[in-house]
């Protein structure tokens, strides 16, 4: 609490008696006068107590709202990564499929082509798994690029920058 310069007191002042000896007024106005300053002044307290716990019944309003908004993002974040993750497997696994489906060489007709026609077949599924490696490494950094740029905007949108770059080095504005 500040003091103006209407509430210091002098050194005079504090080292004067209370009550005064050779004063006119009685012991009983003095006393009455006390009280209704005593009671202002626990009117006064009982109102800052008020407008404090007022204070900090709406901090703590507002944390649990942060709270609830925090956890729905996340939750939101979650499901979006959790999708994405359940797309690329069934992708992978449909992909995966397609190869064992293709029509491969029985083993009583291997056995009749000859060496030369054994390692074209071998080559050839050799030429697919690659084109299925390579397919799938593309899709991973398109999905890579598309998560890079999600999580972007989401430290953007959410007053995060990213120095250099890379999300391991966040910094807040």
């Amino acid at each position: 609490m500040r003091r103006t310069e209407k509430t210091w007191m002098d050194y005079d002042e504090l080292t004067k008696p209370f009550l005064d000896p050779e004063s006119d007024e009685g012991t009983t106005t003095v006393v009455v006068e006390l009280r209704e300053r005593m009671t202002k002044v626990e009117q006064q307290v009982l109102a800052q107590y008020t407008a404090t716990a007022a204070y900090a019944t709406l901090a703590q309003q507002s944390v649990d709202t942060a709270r609830a908004e925090a956890r729905a993002d996340l939750d939101r974040t979650q499901a979006t990564v959790i999708g994405l993750i359940d797309r690329l497997r069934t992708e992978m696994t449909n992909r995966v499929e397609g190869l064992d489906a293709r029509p491969s060489i029985s083993a009583g007709a291997a056995v009749s082509l000859d060496v030369t026609g054994r390692f074209a077949v071998l080559e050839e599924r050799m030429h697919a798994m690659i084109g299925a490696l390579e397919d799938c490494v593309r899709e991973n950094l398109l999905l890579r690029r598309q998560m890079d740029e999600l999580l972007q905007q989401k430290m953007q949108q959410e007053g995060w920058l990213v120095s250099s770059g890379s999300s391991s080095s966040l910094s807040l504005r």
